[in-house]
């Protein structure tokens, strides 16, 4: 069977993520038949929409092929920075995709499965749906365009849920304008068949969508706005550490677990992205990180611990905060020359 299934039904272009077992993981070659597919279909008049959707019932996609990266990447990093290559200019092309992109973002959505999602046009979550950017808990930090999604949430509530990996609902998901509308189980599934019918997207989800129920960053917005107006990551740590509230000090624990230098990195990026006008920036500051990661430990470190060993206890490098200088940090966006990516 097939990773990828794509298909037009009616006039609707459908796309399948077929590896329930791997949660719907993008391997390169998925990513080479979604760019093949949306580059047809993006001239064909017989395709009036696209809808993407994720095989099985525990997720839409979980993210990248990392296992394939860290088996990969030691002995073929050229290899494995063209993954990135491909899957970035991917996101880009969906972000800039001039016909409805209907994303179908049930269960686990996560790293690369937010970059094939988040950039579409209509953007739809529903009960069980869980957003997450956890790249900094594996040595990375949030890519596939995730600086330019993040930086464009709310005031601090982007960094926080990137820095942290925080796992957002579909309230959540919403406030940091990663989705555009919540519709409940009973109705998810019966979108698709309306598409299919012939109905436009916008009248169904005016005759769908639900409010869900209020999430954590709407709720702690102005506590996480507060943690994050600072000018340096150690200040952010001490803003959360001096703030006595449950949910102050569960987001302190995650923010320690995560490896300091993609954390202090992440916080650079998106003060970088500030100034940014066009998602293909971000991808581009981005794909330099990834150069860096694969001549670093900390990302393999990271996959090891998360997915290989499953110790929970990566060592980094450096292994706190204190110990990343800026000149480590700059280091990860070093210019690539002749490599850097390119639209």
């Amino acid at each position: 069977m097939d990773d990828l299934s794509v298909q037009i039904e009616g006039d609707v272009g459908v796309i399948t993520l077929n590896r329930p077992k791997a949660l719907n993981a993008l391997s390169h070659k998925m990513v080479d038949g979604m760019r093949e597919a949306l580059t047809r279909w993006a001239s064909d008049d017989n395709v009036r929409c696209v809808l993407i959707e994720g095989a099985g019932e525990r997720a839409f996609c979980a993210g990248g092929d990392i296992q394939a990266i860290y088996e990969n990447g030691p002995k073929d990093p050229i290899g494995s920075l063209e993954f990135w290559r491909d899957e970035y200019q991917l996101n880009a092309m969906i972000a800039n995709y001039k016909k409805p992109y209907i994303a179908m973002m049930h269960g686990f959505t996560m790293g690369g499965g937010v970059g094939v999602s988040a950039h579409g046009s209509h953007r739809i979550v529903t009960d069980g749906s869980v957003i997450s950017m956890p790249e900094v808990g594996i040595g990375f930090l949030p890519d596939v365009g995730g600086t330019w999604l993040l930086h464009n949430a709310p005031k601090g509530v982007g960094a926080y849920y990137g820095i942290s990996g925080a796992r957002m609902g579909p309230d959540d998901a919403l406030f940091l304008n990663l989705a555009d509308a919540y519709v409940p189980n009973g109705k998810f599934s019966t979108i698709k068949g309306r598409l299919i019918d012939g109905e436009e997207i916008d009248a169904i989800l005016a005759d769908v969508r639900e409010t869900p129920n209020e999430g954590d960053a709407r709720w702690h917005q102005n506590d996480i706005a507060r943690w994050f107006d600072a000018d340096n990551f150690e200040q952010v740590m001490a803003n959360v550490e001096a703030d006595r509230s449950e949910f102050a000090q569960g987001a302190l624990k995650l923010l320690k677990r995560q490896c300091p230098l993609s954390v202090k990195s992440t916080f650079y990026a998106l003060a970088q992205v500030e100034s940014y006008t066009r998602v293909e920036q971000s991808l581009q500051l981005e794909f330099r990180f990834c150069a860096a990661s694969l001549k670093g430990k900390n990302f393999y470190e990271g996959i090891r611990a998360a997915i290989i060993d499953k110790d929970r206890n990566p060592k980094w490098e450096p292994a706190t905060l204190a110990e990343v200088s800026d000149t480590m940090i700059k280091d990860m966006f070093a210019p690539l020359g002749d490599k850097e990516l390119v639209f």
